[in-house]
């Protein structure tokens, strides 16, 4: 099987590469899958190694505006400023987006330079994890100075860990629909801190030695492996509104944190092919 191209409009990836895998499934008629990597191997590698890669640009144009026409509707449905947040995790959050919204169904459900990296790195069976939409208001009156502080995702490993005990890996893209720059908050995150085990406390806000601060144009995406040490730096005024798309891929066998269904993605349901039941996370775990 081999998945399909980009949607049009996409911003084209520097180079691909294939990756071809087997899975050992003797019920598949064709258990052979090739994967069409939006990424180079070098891009894959640092991924890998460090736990994020940064693409700037990766969507442009009408895809870009469609898709921040769509953040826009569903801040104003779900009370704007007035319902943001305050604390470690300031701002709005809007959660399984494609359910909610048929321009995050149609661009993110089959989004390639995004998906396609993700199966270069946990393998071609992979599901839409979690789809969230997170909108901080810097200049908003009563939202005040907001950040978040160390964190990273799928705090479940235990201590010591069991013989069969299998880390989790979830590849998050997060997709910024507008510019980031100092005052509107830059990600920073620590290299290679998904391959450790180390204690990270709770409203820990101070510096790292080799802490990375991203400052990125709009439309860029962060791709992090979910156990990267990341917080966002602290908005300022004049920092304007930071519209940013989370898009988490896991193995289709793992729990989601959004599970589709209820809403536009049941549309979907009627007569899917198996790639899309699998992105679903109804499929692929037999």
């Amino acid at each position: 099987m081999t998945f399909a191209p980009a949607a049009a409009g996409e911003a084209a990836a520097p180079a691909h590469h294939r990756r071809t895998f087997r899975i050992r499934n003797h019920d598949f008629a064709n258990p052979v899958r090739t994967i069409d990597v939006h990424a180079t191997p070098e891009q894959v590698r640092q991924l890998e190694q460090d736990g994020y890669l940064v693409r700037e640009r990766l969507i442009t144009g009408d895809v870009l505006q469609r898709l921040r026409d769509a953040a826009d509707e569903l801040a104003h449905a779900h009370g704007g400023a007035q319902a943001a947040g305050e604390g470690r995790f300031g701002g709005l959050f809007v959660r399984n987006l494609m359910d909610k919204h048929s321009t995050f169904r149609d661009v993110l459900l089959r989004f390639e330079p995004c998906l396609s990296v993700a199966r270069a790195l946990l393998g071609p069976q992979v599901q839409i994890h979690a789809t969230v939409l997170r909108v901080t208001y810097a200049d908003s009156e009563g939202q005040g100075e907001q950040q978040t502080h160390w964190h990273f995702h799928q705090r479940v490993v235990p201590d010591p860990a069991p013989a069969f005990f299998n880390r989790t890996h979830v590849i998050d893209n997060l997709i910024y629909l507008d510019e980031i720059t100092k005052a509107s908050g830059p990600l920073c995150v620590v290299p290679r801190t998904h391959l450790r085990d180390d204690d990270l406390p709770a409203d820990d806000y101070s510096d790292k030695p080799g802490q990375v601060v991203l400052t990125v144009p709009a439309g860029s995406c962060v791709t992090a492996h979910s156990g990267l040490w990341h917080r966002a730096m602290p908005t300022h005024p004049g920092g304007g509104v930071r519209r940013l798309l989370i898009l988490g891929y896991s193995p289709t066998w793992m729990k989601q944190v959004d599970r589709p269904g209820g809403g536009l993605t049941d549309e979907l349901l009627s007569g899917a092919d198996a790639e899309t039941r699998e992105l679903l996370g109804l499929a692929g775990y037999y």
